[in-house]
């Protein structure tokens, strides 16, 4: 199974939060896939995170040289004219931020271009409410 992770749920993997653990097994398990965004957007979180003193710099960086070794094993969708051109169209038609339009869209591409079923990870209500709406299969966290 491909599973598509947008950044709130990517971020997870390098940042101890109570659904961590649930992502570390999905992205075991399967097809890992991402938007070149995520990366950006995780490096932004755990920088900000080391800035606010919620981890230390060290921790920040170890997270971060995760992330690249990571990133060399997803599949990740380049945002290229055919993802902005989804994204733009998403934007017209929903109330999404840019960057969430940019994840839904690469997400999009992925499925269209593999003509195979993508599952859509994220922690944004509203967005995964849209990427069922836009015909992708939505994880949805376990309570446990």
């Amino acid at each position: 199974m491909i599973r598509y992770f947008d950044a709130s749920a990517l971020a997870k993997r390098y940042v101890k939060e109570a659904c961590s653990p649930q992502i570390s097994r999905l992205l075991a398990k399967g097809h890992p896939a991402t938007s070149r965004l995520s990366e950006v957007e995780v490096a932004s979180a755990l920088s900000r995170r080391a800035r606010e003193s919620v981890i230390k710099t060290q921790e920040r960086d170890r997270a971060l040289e995760a992330l690249q070794r990571d990133m060399s094993a997803f599949y990740v969708v380049e945002i290229i004219p055919a993802v902005t051109t989804q994204a733009i169209r998403l934007l017209t038609r929903y109330r999404l931020r840019a960057a969430d339009a940019l994840q839904l869209a690469s997400s999009l591409f992925l499925q269209n271009s593999l003509q195979s079923e993508v599952e859509f990870v994220a922690f944004d209500q509203k967005l995964m409410d849209v990427a069922h709406r836009e015909g992708l299969t939505v994880w949805q966290p376990s309570q446990s």
